[in-house]
């Protein structure tokens, strides 16, 4: 049996304390008891997002659930999360360097010496690590010394584009890691350390990174026992900057596609306006992601979704959630609770979508990730929780992936075919699968897309140079979506365009706050996320003309996307 399964580098958190952890695959294999989470030996798709549960004003902890598409070799999807929580520590927090490297810098070697930095002793946690300038297309050499009584030092750099890193530590009997503090806690939380090495201190320790993202990092040494000194070179290339590839829709980046979602030139573009509608103050706070689309600017003009069905084809969706119960798609051809398939669709008393997992008339979502989909589309706009990009528009929940395990490629497929059926005009696919396309799933979208219904699939979470599957297809079916933070910088982990031209968009993807099971809000991340942003951009491109094809809208889309201030 095919399974579509979740990343096991994607995590689930939930109702936990800021500092406490757990492992997990989202959105299988979940014991929500423990929060442990055991690797899915199968094949199969996942969902592309992670989710961190902000609360509202009445919720006082902090919580996170994971979201991607992740498969192993084999015909299947999987779906899994790439998930993380960030806060923005400013610079003065952080001790500033010394000196500049480079005035250090020996004139044979290049490399410059932890007396050349003028070191007082490193820190000893992320909070106090010492700045290292010259690591970026340069060579560092540190020579320090740990002990009892400092066990531990810590260095931080600064990369600034796609870069090949090195590191070699010599002297040691310890362990040398490599660290990036996503949330920027200044506390090393689980699935931080990039890489390690621990050898006896007669080796070498050697951490090599291929494509290591812009970004700071941290080295952390640390000794076993003893005092001893030791010697540690860092040193990091930038790699070659892909020239944009000229289409007829205009740049291709094989970063970041044709850009970000514009919500405000999209729909100016389709009413055929010289101008783009008047900028609005930002809304700030958990609605960064609307201001960086524009989307408040379309909703002043009544344009907010309204007539447009959006299909989460996912783990289900809450439709009792006081966020979403009134944005809810109900089948005006079925008669509740009468057993009966009134209107002949093959489903019976399918009132508000289908679960094709359970193979009854109850989507219900089990696990979250599908609920915090649809608020990113469609949260109602009201005085409480968020709003969705597309407020008015109506969410058809199609329950495909299951509270824990893996999920089937055949139900993807029925999900997708579902949607189109019964008039969905976009369908959002929060799922994939890295390594291994499913015909079932590329037949189900390219009738999806003859019926009229508009694709946007989720690139994935796995940091590749290419989108994962069926958003890979985006050259001639539907649009893949990339995560970007408030910055406008692509998430680390976001799989990118890659080198041949398709519909792919990049939109807000980290630390997105939505809609949770049982009337709750949670902050995720992952292309899971950035995929709904574009899904309820389209909502709202087909809501001022609603006759506009698939295609229409993908080249709307991607036309009009912002290319300002976005970096790979």
């Amino acid at each position: 049996m095919l399974d579509i399964k979740t990343n096991p580098n994607d995590r689930l958190y939930l109702n936990q304390q800021p500092n406490d952890l757990a492992t997990s695959i989202f959105p299988v294999n979940s014991d929500l008891l423990n929060g442990a989470i055991a690797p899915l030996n199968a094949s199969g798709y996942s969902a592309e997002s992670s989710l961190t549960n902000l609360t509202a004003s009445s919720i006082d902890q902090h919580k996170q659930i994971a979201d991607f598409i992740v498969a192993n070799a084999g015909e299947g999807l999987s779906y899994s999360a790439s998930d993380r929580v960030t806060g923005h520590v400013a610079d003065a927090q952080l001790k500033p360097q010394s000196q500049s490297a480079i005035a250090n810098a020996d004139p044979l070697t290049g490399t410059i010496s932890a007396s050349g930095l003028n070191f007082s002793e490193p820190g000893n946690s992320l909070s106090t690590a010492r700045n290292v300038v010259g690591v970026h297309n340069g060579s560092i050499n540190l020579t320090d010394f740990v002990g009892t009584g400092d066990l531990s030092d810590f260095y931080r750099f600064d990369i600034n584009t796609r870069s090949n890193f090195n590191l070699r530590l010599d002297g040691l009997r310890g362990e040398v890691k490599l660290i990036q503090d996503r949330n920027r806690n200044r506390v090393v939380d689980l699935g931080e350390t990039i890489d390690s090495s621990a050898n006896s201190g007669k080796v070498s320790d050697v951490i090599n990174v291929p494509n290591l993202a812009p970004g700071t990092y941290y080295v952390q040494v640390y000794t076993f026992s003893g005092s001893t000194n030791y010697n540690l070179n860092l040193s990091a290339t930038s790699i070659p900057v892909t020239p944009d590839i000229p289409t007829p829709l205009g740049a291709f980046n094989t970063d970041y596609g044709y850009g970000l979602v514009n919500a405000n030139a999209a729909v100016s573009h389709t009413l055929n306006r010289s101008s783009l509608f008047p900028a609005l103050p930002d809304r700030g706070g958990n609605n960064w992601s609307l201001d960086l689309i524009n989307a408040p600017e379309v909703w002043n003009q009544n344009i907010t979704g309204n007539g447009i069905v959006v299909a989460v084809v996912d783990s289900g969706v809450d439709y009792t959630h006081p966020d979403l119960d009134d944005n809810i798609w109900r089948n005006a051809g079925e008669i509740a609770g009468n057993g009966i398939d009134d209107d002949r669709n093959g489903y019976i008393d399918d009132i508000r979508g289908w679960d094709f997992v359970s193979n009854d008339n109850n989507p219900m979502d089990l696990n979250g990730h599908g609920t915090h989909v649809a608020g990113a589309i469609a949260a109602e706009r009201n005085d409480f929780g968020i709003t969705g990009v597309a407020p008015n528009a109506k969410i058809m929940p199609v329950r495909v992936l299951p509270a824990f395990g893996s999920g089937e490629p055949n139900n993807v497929a029925a999900g997708i075919r579902y949607a189109a059926d019964n008039g969905a005009n976009v369908i959002n696919l929060s799922l994939g699968n890295e390594f291994v396309p499913s015909n079932v799933v590329n037949n189900a979208i390219q009738y999806a897309n003859n019926k009229g219904s508009v694709v946007v699939m989720a690139a994935g979470n796995a940091g590749d140079i290419q989108p994962a599957y069926p958003a890979r297809n985006a050259d001639s079916l539907g649009i893949a979506v990339g995560s970007i933070d408030v910055t406008g910088t692509m998430a680390d982990d976001s799989n990118r365009a890659g080198s041949r031209p398709l519909d792919y968009l990049v939109a807000p993807g980290v630390e997105i706050f939505s809609t949770f099971p049982d009337d709750d809000y949670k902050v995720g991340s992952g292309t899971s996320m950035a995929t709904p942003q574009v899904a309820g951009v389209a909502a709202l491109v087909l809501n001022a003309n609603p006759t506009l094809t698939p295609a229409q809208v993908e080249y709307i889309l991607t036309t009009t996307a912002n290319r300002n201030g976005l970096t790979g």
